[in-house]
């Protein structure tokens, strides 16, 4: 079979194609913004490896069965004909494409011994279909899942045991738009290391401009003028939290010595743990001329009783000219024992008030800020916490819920709202 792959896909794209035709991986995954032209790709990689190996048949997949039809059929309609492969009137060889224009019936490849190859397309919603996946000759050797962000990890993991099997060698991949949440199971899957997995980030700025066109050209100049946001998670695949976020004013830069040197005053903060819980310590300052508040330091512990993290956070403040002696730390006052156990060391801490309705009046407070700023190397964890915390989505729905979210890492949270309750409590604040 002799292919023109220049002809086919951008040169973005040849070293996962060499991957695939090779088989050094078994899976590949491909994030990217819009217009990156993934799906082409994949549907070309699909079409080849039918013809190649007699023994292989395809599931392409998505949520819904109903959206098949003019999105993945039409995209392997394309691949096929872009590769001259269509069984016509007297070529005996070639994919056999079904006629009716309201399912996505099975794409069928007629070798000339007769043998016939299935390319089918499922939807999640279709729940006996996905179940009772069976071909007649060889196995499903491939599984393409579009638009993988429509998936729920439980359903993917039931669709793989339910496909791949009744063989030696399997392909498996996965095509997305990156979801703006930055806590999408999506976006943190990518980033986990997996030895079998190539994944290949591509935008459209990879594909040659005539192959896209003008009126998406002129969108997306258009879309990078007006919300520079929208622009990068759509079109640059960059999880960007929009929409989902509870602090959408948190910026993370660097907060420089000089800039401490200034501060009369910092705020300490103290939220307890063990673990696997951490014991979270935090320094940060308010300019209240300014309405912002900059989270600048951290110390992280786990399984540290009472006296050790009491030394260990003594030592640290005292390396970053600070006292447990003499600045004041805001404590969880859930835990009095802990609290009294400072004191009793001399330390100056202090339980927080709390109170019905506190966590969400200092998370307001917070919102309302003009800038919350975190240092992300002074203090990683927070900049983490600020960033990643994310409102609750109703699944039946995907509305954002209302109410602040339960469950997520917000030791530093915690610990920014005692260090700062008489701020937030102030009449007017």
């Amino acid at each position: 079979m002799n292919i023109n792959t220049a002809e086919l896909f951008a040169p973005v794209y040849n070293r996962a194609f060499k991957s695939i035709m090779n088989h050094t991986k078994e899976r590949w995954t491909f994030p990217g913004g819009r217009a990156s032209c993934k799906s082409s790709f994949i549907s070309i990689c699909v079409v080849i490896l039918i013809v190649l190996f007699p023994s292989y048949n395809a599931v392409i997949v998505r949520k819904h069965k109903n959206t098949l039809r003019y999105s993945v059929f039409e995209q392997i309609v394309w691949a096929i004909d872009k590769l001259h492969l269509r069984r016509s009137n007297g070529k005996k060889a070639g994919f056999k494409i079904p006629k009716s224009k309201t399912a996505a019936l099975p794409i069928v490849y007629i070798r000339k011994n007769g043998k016939e190859q299935n390319i089918l397309f499922v939807g999640l919603d279709d729940a006996e279909k996905s179940k009772s996946m069976k071909i007649s000759n060889g196995y499903i050797a491939i599984l393409w899942i579009e638009e993988k962000t429509e998936v729920e990890p439980a359903d993917l993991q039931n669709l793989k045991i339910s496909a791949l099997r009744g063989g030696d060698t399997f392909y498996m991949f996965e095509s997305y738009n990156p979801p703006s949440a930055t806590r999408h199971w999506c976006n943190t899957e990518a980033r986990q290391e997996d030895p079998h997995r190539m994944v290949v980030h591509t935008t459209y700025l990879d594909i040659p401009r005539e192959w896209l066109g003008e009126s998406i050209l002129h969108d997306i100049e258009q879309t990078k003028k007006t919300n520079k946001r929208a622009y990068e998670n759509i079109y640059l695949g960059i999880a960007t939290g929009t929409g989902k976020n509870v602090f959408e004013n948190v910026r993370l830069e660097e907060i420089t010595d000089e800039t401490i040197d200034t501060w009369d005053t910092t705020l300490q903060g103290i939220d307890w743990g063990y673990f696997p819980d951490p014991y979270a310590y935090g320094s940060m300052h308010y300019d209240a001329r300014t309405n912002t508040l900059y989270v600048w330091d951290e110390l992280y512990l786990w399984k540290h009783g009472n006296y050790e993290a009491f030394e260990a956070t003594r030592e640290h403040m005292e390396a970053h000219n600070m006292s447990i002696f003499e600045d004041r730390q805001t404590a969880d006052s859930a835990e009095p024992k802990s609290v009294a156990d400072y004191r009793k060391w001399g330390g100056d801490t202090r339980g927080a008030i709390k109170g019905k309705g506190s966590r969400d009046a200092g998370f307001k407070w917070l919102q309302g800020l003009a800038a919350i700023i975190v240092d992300p190397v002074r203090a990683p964890h927070a900049a983490d916490e600020f960033t990643l915390y994310e409102y609750d989505i109703d699944k039946r729905t995907g509305e954002i819920l209302s109410g602040y979210p339960e469950g997520q890492p917000d030791h530093y949270l915690a610990l920014t709202r005692y260090a700062t309750e008489k701020e937030w409590r102030r009449a007017g604040a």
